[in-house]
């Protein structure tokens, strides 16, 4: 039998008085996607960095196809063939694919850089990684994704046998997410390993050939991919998935969002945009509303619609809040209405990352905090204060620049900003994507308590597992449409059959 391509054994490292890691034991085949998994603080990062070269262990041993090896820098590492694509890329956004692929490696001859021919040879390397892409593009011109996928090229550009991938998926869209997968599959068909770490549960059954778990700076278990989500919680967080979410709504209050067989006109159409066509739904004080399907039936267009963003039109049928027919279709009526909106991208489109936590918080009500023009300092200070103290930003920094921030804080930070205003319905797209089982514990706790101050919440999320614990009713979308709602008291598989099946019935 041949020796594992990976072997970590016993590793420990201390900083200072921390214990991060305790004894921690890990091995990857040639071929295989090894997806870890483990909550902010559970030593995935630390572990990672010792594979790396970026982190030298205090005992324990490295070993690389049988052979053992001692990594004192990132070029040890990569010389033994292991590269690491982090979470904030390390890519040259001022230089073109093709320089970046074969950085501080570039291609020359009689000491003179030979531009074409590494176009070329960066060329081959994207369409090895499944990439179709222009060598000569820059990389401050692509879209996350292609960032992504270009800094896999990266990596086979090094040779790698060994790729460790840092939450590649998290600032991805759905179709970007997709075409992620399928390089990874090829990476592994061409005998590849790679370690896959992600805070996203539904990517493990998709992606993983083993899932090792964990918490505390130790390996809490092994799960094969086909593992219940109940029990991929368990061992992340050491209590039942049922623990995660908070007790349902005894009762609700008088309706807030009314739509009956609803449509959206966009004013300009756009290939791919689901505009919502025949929607049907009630969102009451204090209840919160899930909105589940598959991938492209509408969720997001829906949300964005209601809200104006994303796409400026006209809405037809009723569409009524509090009551009273309503004119939504632009950011501002939106606001006017009394709606806020947490986009499923925060990096993107939530948060201005290189600004402040203060600057992100105030930026919904920056007239109210500068009368007649002026800054009221004390009040700004007043403003940011409550509200990192109240959603918990951590940590407690107004000066803080937010692309400093982890996953879970963030999405604090976009929360805190949408209801400086007082909102009365709250609608969420994805709310905790890219976030820890822990951060996201905390987020359904806020959610039930918003609700529970008379708050009304739509959320769509691509987790049903989330929509089913969190929710007091769900409705079901196809094809721009809500074909279905169901109780708190729906099972997985019946709301999933609805999603997956043709059958339409009508949404209440």
């Amino acid at each position: 039998m041949s020796p594992a391509l990976l072997g970590l054994h016993d590793v420990q490292k201390w900083f200072g008085g921390v214990h991060a890691l305790k004894g921690v034991d890990f091995t990857l085949a040639a071929g295989e996607v090894h997806v870890l998994l483990g909550e902010n603080g559970a030593g995935k990062s630390t572990l990672m960095g010792v594979l790396s070269g970026a982190i030298v262990p205090d005992a324990g041993e490295i070993r690389i196809a049988g052979e053992p090896v001692r990594f004192a820098s990132p070029r040890d590492a990569h010389a033994a063939g292991v590269a690491m694509i982090p979470q904030e890329l390390d890519l040259v956004p001022g230089l073109d694919i093709a320089a970046n692929l074969f950085l501080g490696n570039e291609i020359t001859g009689a000491g003179v850089l030979q531009g074409r021919r590494m176009r070329d040879a960066a060329q081959e390397l994207l369409a090895k990684a499944g990439v179709a892409l222009d060598a000569g593009l820059l990389v401050s011109s692509l879209r996350i994704g292609e960032r992504q996928l270009v800094a896999i090229a990266k990596a086979l550009a090094a040779d790698a046998r060994i790729l460790v991938m840092d939450e590649p998926s998290a600032a991805l869209s759905s179709v970007e997410a997709d075409h992620l997968m399928r390089v990874v599959r090829d990476l592994k068909a061409r005998g590849v390993g790679v370690v896959y770490i992600s805070h996203r549960l539904e990517e493990v059954a998709r992606i993983a050939d083993r899932v090792t778990v964990m918490r505390d700076g130790q390996v809490v278990g092994e799960c094969p991919p086909q593992a219940p989500q109940a029990e991929l919680v368990r061992l992340l967080v050491g209590r039942p998935l049922s623990d995660l979410f908070p007790p349902r709504a005894s009762r609700v209050g008088k309706p807030i969002l009314h739509l009956h067989r609803a449509a959206f006109d966009p004013a300009r159409p756009r290939a791919g945009w689901q505009a919502p066509r025949d929607v049907s739904l009630t969102v009451h004080e204090g209840e919160i509303v899930g909105l589940a399907g598959l991938m492209g039936v509408g969720r997001t267009e829906l949300l964005g619609a209601l809200y104006g963003f994303g796409a400026v039109g006209r809405w037809s049928g009723t569409v009524e809040m509090r009551g009273a027919a309503a004119r939504l279709g632009t950011i501002g009526a939106a606001r006017r209405a009394g709606i806020a909106y947490v986009t499923d991208d925060r990096r993107g489109t939530g948060l201005v990352l290189h600004h402040t936590v203060a600057q992100n918080t105030l930026m919904s009500i920056w007239r109210r905090v500068t009368p007649f023009g002026l800054a009221s300092r004390g009040l700004e200070r007043r403003r940011v204060a409550e509200a990192m103290e109240n959603y918990d930003v951590r940590p407690r920094l107004p000066a803080a620049k937010v692309v400093n921030l982890s996953g879970g804080n963030q999405q604090k930070v976009v929360f805190a900003k949408e209801l400086m205003n007082g909102p009365s319905l709250l609608l969420l797209d994805e709310p905790t994507r890219g976030v820890d089982v822990g951060a996201k514990t905390e987020i359904y706790r806020r959610l039930r308590g918003l609700a529970e101050q008379g708050l009304g919440v739509l959320v769509a999320s691509s987790e049903l597992t989330e929509l089913l614990g969190l929710c007091d009713r769900i409705v079901v979308m196809r094809a721009g449409r809500t074909v279905h709602a169901f109780g708190a008291d729906a099972g997985e598989d019946a709301v999933r059959a609805v999603c997956e099946s043709g059958d339409e019935e009508r949404a209440a």
